[in-house]
């Protein structure tokens, strides 16, 4: 027989109590659950790394450690990804100061990181249109990824959700969908628009697989028949229809459900929609999470460049 390799396993017997304990705390936060599972997997690789140190126990952490810490984190993970870390380890430090073990060490955490180190990428609403249309509605998978990306172009949903939407989350009579949002555990409510609710009812009628216990909407195409995983599964369902149309983003990069996302976050941008509706669509806890889709409004963002008038030039170049 063969013993289940746990998590905190890389911890020693000084630091895995530590780590038991934040997680515990984790839970009494009311975090969601996602953010809890990231923070503790941040404080575990901290704690495993801290008597590679020569750190003995929490109450020896000291200032220099946490930025140490920081740069050893930096070497592991990419700029975006370090905004999260950060975040993660601010949390940590929180929960050694309110235990008593040591003080001061969120002073040595950076207060922001860098979230985005390019533009993000988007569709015009023809490549939106291209996309959905470039799948075959005649077979079982075209009916499936034609809903799947036409929910994504429409709603803005994040490819988690998607991936987890449940048949009881459709209110066919009131013509809205009701879901619990993975990231946040936020209840979102979104009108179910025509044409998505079109797209989704022809999938369950004409392509999805019957007689499977799985009650999730969208289902692999081959035995066995369970739901999608939203990140190999829906990626290459986004990769297949970018090829099969040529379609690009505006900065070439991106062929995902998230660059559906954010091309959706754009067209309210250009119709003038408020930020603050925005952010409530995709179902955001806070404005500032939308802010970096501004960016992508490109005539907006030109009227706030500032000319040189009262710049007077130190020199020319001869």
């Amino acid at each position: 027989m063969s013993r289940q390799a746990h998590p905190s396993d890389a911890l020693n017997a000084v630091f895995r109590p530590v780590q038991e304990q934040f997680e515990l705390w984790l839970q009494s936060q009311s975090e969601a659950v996602a953010t809890q599972s990231l923070y503790a997997t941040v404080s575990r690789t901290a704690l495993a790394w801290l008597p590679e140190r020569a750190v003995a126990d929490a109450q020896s952490i000291s200032v220099s450690d946490m930025s140490a810490m920081v740069v050893f984190f930096g070497g592991r993970y990419q700029p975006g990804s370090m905004r999260t870390v950060v975040s993660a380890l601010r949390v940590l430090c929180r929960f050694l100061e309110e235990s008593g073990s040591v003080t001061g060490l969120s002073q040595a955490v950076p207060a922001q990181m860098v979230r985005r180190v390019r533009s993000v990428g988007v569709v015009p609403a023809d490549g939106i249109d291209a996309l959905v249309n470039s799948t075959d509605i005649s077979t079982p998978m075209g009916l499936r990824d034609r809903a799947l990306l036409l929910l994504a172009a429409r709603t803005g949903l994040r490819p988690v959700d998607i991936a987890g939407l449940r048949l009881r989350d459709i209110d066919w009579a009131q013509a809205k969908i009701t879901l619990v949002q993975h990231k946040t555990g936020a209840v979102l409510t979104l009108p179910l628009l025509a044409d998505v609710g079109e797209a989704i009812a022809d999938y369950p009628l004409h392509g999805r697989p019957v007689g499977g216990e799985d009650d999730h909407v969208f289902l692999r195409s081959h035995a066995p028949y369970v739901g999608l995983r939203p990140c190999d599964s829906l990626y290459w369902v986004a990769s297949r229809a970018f090829a099969r149309s040529g379609t690009i983003t505006q900065n070439g990069t991106g062929r995902g459900f998230r660059v559906l996302r954010a091309s959706f976050a754009t067209r309210l941008l250009e119709d003038g929609t408020l930020l603050t509706v925005i952010s409530g669509a995709l179902g955001h806890r806070t404005i500032d999470s939308a802010k970096h889709y501004l960016s992508t409004d490109e005539t907006r963002m030109r009227a706030c460049c500032l000319d040189f008038a009262g710049i007077a030039p130190r020199g020319t170049r001869s």
